[in-house]
């Protein structure tokens, strides 16, 4: 970072009279990040920030814990599989909503139900379409059916939000996403889009998995210049920034009040491929697949990991996290950075003088810039098209991207299903559309015995490499900076769990 431009982020800062102290003294935390969701409710967003925020003012019926993997009851009392597609939850008494209703086995099944109704129109439907429906036993007890046998079905329960039912049934999705309801340890206090979000300690929090909230307010603000961020965090108008570049980490480190920490995590980069030529180009050559290997080999991996990208990364190999259940690294095909049999592809496949590309991303310019930089240099100009996150996942679902470079995070879930199947599957998201891969990944995810589910993804991974029809960039490493009196620790599901991070006396 140029010591320059950090210096006048500093002293605009110091200039604004907006920005409200943050820290200890009043017990809150103020946070920023570089993207909002554009609708806050857990069931219409994809972005990072909406599945904080989901964890922070909502619950599910039950809770992985992040240090032992351990799925622990939290809204329900129990769980339990009565048949390969008939889930039972026994849900614990006396919860209580953000709005004072009290949460039984009606708002599971309403909240299920109506998160399943095409009207609704729900964007995140990879926390929902596994199921079919549920069906009320008694006021505790509630059936989950899957739509079909699957395996991972208690790593999706805890991203399964539940919304009180009587508030959903009279007023929609349209007025909760105005007016957020949740049972989580911190209400939606302010709702500002484009400002912030103002979450209140719940007092009436039963407390569960999650534990009961230290910090009695946090307040959520998107920052899009990483350098503000850390001006502010330098003033004390922030308490918390992540996802900080390597140069500004060493920036940070030292700084007095400051403590720089890094943390593994799930989240993985790519570049997605229009290898079916959904965007109806005339002679796409993404639909090569000289082409589409090619590109594998353009892009120096190793060097931008090394140079922007910062330590904690791995260079990938594979479309899901080495870490995910059924994520195999055996008999896959890899791409080492060669420039010169990039070339030598291409001009096999007819475009020895290159070709014309639009490549749309929506976060981390340096990196997108960098790849774009590799693949001129073997003659693909690829042209940058930047977007928010929501339209970036819209024109992907509408077949409007040729090379989309994206993130994934697996709404933090250890499982190939929620990447490898979500983007194979054929989903809308699909840009391969390959019926031998998707039909090997959906027959996995019905599967119940581990070993059979793993036997059944790997032929599907390997052929994905094979046909490269993604590239698959590196994991993310997050760096976090925060006020060094805040008691923080990361997860490498990359979900700041405020409610159990403290001030230190």
């Amino acid at each position: 970072m140029r010591f320059g431009t950090l210096a006048a982020a500093l002293a605009a800062t110091l200039l604004s009279a907006g920005a409200a102290k943050a820290g200890p003294a009043d017990n809150s935390l103020r946070w920023a990040s570089d993207s909002e969701p554009a609708n806050i409710l857990p069931y219409y967003n994809n972005v990072r920030e909406g599945v904080v925020l989901s964890y922070l003012a909502w619950d599910a019926p039950i809770y992985r814990d992040p240090a032992s993997g351990e799925y622990k009851p939290h809204l329900a009392e129990s769980f339990k599989l009565l048949d390969d597609t008939t889930i039972e939850l026994k849900m614990r008494p006396g919860i209580v909503a953000h709005n004072g209703e009290t949460i039984d086995a009606n708002d599971v099944a309403q909240t299920v139900n109506a998160m399943l109704d095409p009207a609704n129109k729900v964007i995140a439907f990879n926390r929902i379409s596994w199921l079919k429906s549920a069906e009320v036993v008694d006021d505790r007890t509630v059936r989950l059916t899957m739509a079909k046998p699957f395996g991972p079905w208690q790593e999706y329960l805890t991203t399964l939000a539940i919304l009180p039912g009587d508030l959903l049934k009279s007023e929609g999705v349209e007025a909760l996403a105005r007016s957020p309801v949740g049972t989580g340890p911190y209400r939606v206090a302010e709702l500002s889009p484009g400002r912030q979000i103002v979450l209140e300690r719940f007092d009436k929090y039963f407390g569960g998995a999650k534990g009961q909230p230290s910090i009695e307010k946090l307040v959520f603000r998107r920052i899009p210049e990483r350098n503000t961020q850390m001006a502010e965090l330098m003033t004390g108008g922030l308490d918390w920034i992540w996802r900080l570049q390597p140069d500004q980490a060493r920036n940070l480190k030292g700084r007095r009040g400051i403590r720089v920490v890094s943390g593994e995590t799930i989240r993985i980069f790519y570049l997605g491929l229009d290898a079916a030529g959904r965007t109806g180009t005339e002679n796409n050559p993404l639909t090569d697949l000289r082409v589409r290997r090619a590109i594998n080999h353009a892009i120096d991996r190793p060097g931008i990991v090394r140079n922007l990208v910062g330590e904690g990364a791995q260079v990938l190999n594979t479309p899901c996290h080495p870490e995910q259940f059924g994520c195999t690294q055996d008999g896959i095909t890899k791409y080492d950075y060669d420039p010169a049999k990039a070339k030598a592809l291409l001009a096999e496949a007819g475009y020895a003088d290159g070709f014309d590309v639009s490549i749309t991303a929506y976060r981390e310019r340096p990196w997108v810039e960098a790849i774009i930089g590799n693949l001129r240099a073997v003659g693909i100009r690829a042209k940058l098209n930047w977007v928010q996150a929501d339209t970036f996942s819209g024109d992907t679902r509408a077949g409007k991207v040729q090379m989309g470079f994206g993130s994934w995070g697996s709404t933090s879930l250890y499982d190939v299903a929620a990447l490898t199947t979500y983007f194979f599957g054929k989903t809308p998201d699909d840009q391969a559309r390959d019926d031998t891969v998707a039909q090997a990944l959906l027959a996995g995810d019905a599967a119940t015995d581990p070993a059979k589910r793993k036997e059944l993804y790997a032929p599907a991974i390997r052929r994905i490499t094979e046909q490269a029809y993604w590239v698959p960039l590196w994991t993310f490493p997050l760096t976090y900076a925060t006020n060094e009196k805040l008691d923080f620790t990361p997860s490498a599901d990359e979900v700041p769990r405020f409610f159990n991070s403290r001030w230190k006396q």
